[in-house]
């Protein structure tokens, strides 16, 4: 590709700026519990910071059970089984089976499903219409211009316009799944509100960044 084109450095950061920033924030919240949790469980490695993180959010009623996960794990040496276990132990831990669920009205929360989803998917807008923007180049050129090589142009433009709609979902998303999070009473809230904190600055990013980019381009048509 040109310099100018989907590669352009400008352009790539553009689109992985906010999810660059997502990640970093996510992982200086997690290191901040891993720091709390140091001073409470004696933990000599990363899959043992990581399960203590997870006991010490679990729920009262479900403290046994976390007891039981710290136990199995002080049991196993092998370093790769030590990981295996902690990844294990936490996505049951977030996402427990249907059958080991606490009751409705118990004094449990909900498990964080839309609060990790309002978490994950704005930032995840633009690399999704970037890569598919790379996905109509690669096989027929823009439809916008007269080198397309596309047989059906229009037909693209109409595939073009629905993956923009598809974009402002993802960027969107985070606010209904982040009220949907809270109105569950689900563990770990926190994500509920970066959620849709996150949604409103994407979009906002978004919005403002194309509206330099089309002034920028209409000063240039003059």
């Amino acid at each position: 590709m040109s310099k100018n084109g989907l590669l352009d450095i400008g352009i790539l950061s553009f689109v992985f700026t906010p999810l660059v920033v997502t990640i970093t924030l996510l992982f200086f919240l997690l290191w901040t519990r891993i720091r709390a949790c140091r001073t409470l469980l004696p933990v000599t490695d990363t899959p043992g910071l990581l399960l203590s993180v997870i006991y010490n959010g679990m729920p009262a009623d479900q403290i046994e059970r976390g007891t039981a996960m710290m136990t199995e794990l002080s049991r196993i040496s092998r370093w790769s089984s030590r990981w295996w276990i902690a990844l294990g132990c936490a996505w049951v831990a977030m996402f427990p089976p249907r059958g080991k669920r606490a009751p409705r009205r118990s004094s449990s929360s909900q498990n964080p499903l839309c609060g990790a989803l309002a978490v994950a998917l704005p930032p995840l807008g633009l690399p999704f219409i970037y890569f598919t923007a790379i996905i109509v180049e690669a096989f027929g050129g823009s439809p916008f211009t007269q080198s397309s090589r596309w047989s059906n142009a229009d037909a693209v433009i109409d595939v073009v316009q629905i993956i923009v709609k598809l974009l402002f979902l993802f960027l969107l998303a985070g606010l209904p799944l982040g009220i949907a999070g809270l109105l569950r009473r689900e563990r770990l809230r926190w994500l509920s509100v970066l959620g849709m904190v996150s949604s409103l600055s994407i979009t906002s990013y978004f919005i403002l960044v194309m509206h330099f980019v089309d002034g920028g381009a209409e000063r240039g048509l003059r």
